[in-house]
């Protein structure tokens, strides 16, 4: 039992550090794969921005519908992502949550809701810090390459899943392709 409060203790102490240490959440930062491509003058700036949001099991981060005003990256734990209640995913350390807000020029709403598995901190950025960080074109050059790659490794994700379905809906019967397709791309005539 000593064991386990030695691990909460130790989380709660990392969690304080990272809210009151800025040298802490810098190379908490640098560890992060997310923030592979931003060099460490710019990490700095955006550890600076960055507020420390840390939770146990079961606890929220974003919920499905509301409105998107917030940009997370995990940078320890994982979290679960639940589509109208069913489990679409799982989001590890490294990856993000919200990075719509970059991109979006009007109000957009959350996908899904993102509950956390255990222990997780992410790095959270509010309107304020996406505002500062989207004025300033060299930060946003380094948050661009990092969101980018963010989002090429999801869409990867979505395209093994895709991949996945179709074979399953070949492979029960049920699948109404004609002449053998496997819904595989076959390229131009």
């Amino acid at each position: 039992m000593d064991e386990f409060k030695a691990i909460d203790d130790n989380f709660s102490s990392f969690a304080k550090l990272l809210i009151e240490d800025s040298a802490v959440r810098f190379n908490t930062l640098r560890s992060c794969s997310f923030f592979d491509p931003v060099p460490d003058e710019w990490r700095m700036r955006i550890a600076d921005r960055a507020q420390s949001r840390t939770g146990y099991s079961d606890v929220c981060l974003t919920s499905q519908d509301d409105e998107t005003k917030t940009f997370y990256v995990i940078l320890r734990g994982t979290a679960e992502a639940y589509r109208n209640g069913k489990l679409v995913g799982t989001i590890d350390t490294g990856e993000c949550i919200g990075e719509g807000v970059f991109f979006a020029n009007e109000n957009i709403s959350r996908s899904a809701t993102v509950i956390a598995d255990y222990k997780i901190i992410a790095a959270e950025f509010n309107k304020a810090a996406i505002d500062s960080l989207q004025a300033d074109a060299q930060a946003m050059t380094c948050i661009d390459k990092a969101l980018l790659l963010a989002l090429f490794k999801k869409l990867q994700g979505a395209n093994r899943k895709i991949e996945k379905l179709l074979l399953m809906k070949a492979s029960d019967g049920k699948g109404n392709w004609s002449s053998g397709d496997t819904g595989r791309f076959k390229g131009f005539a």
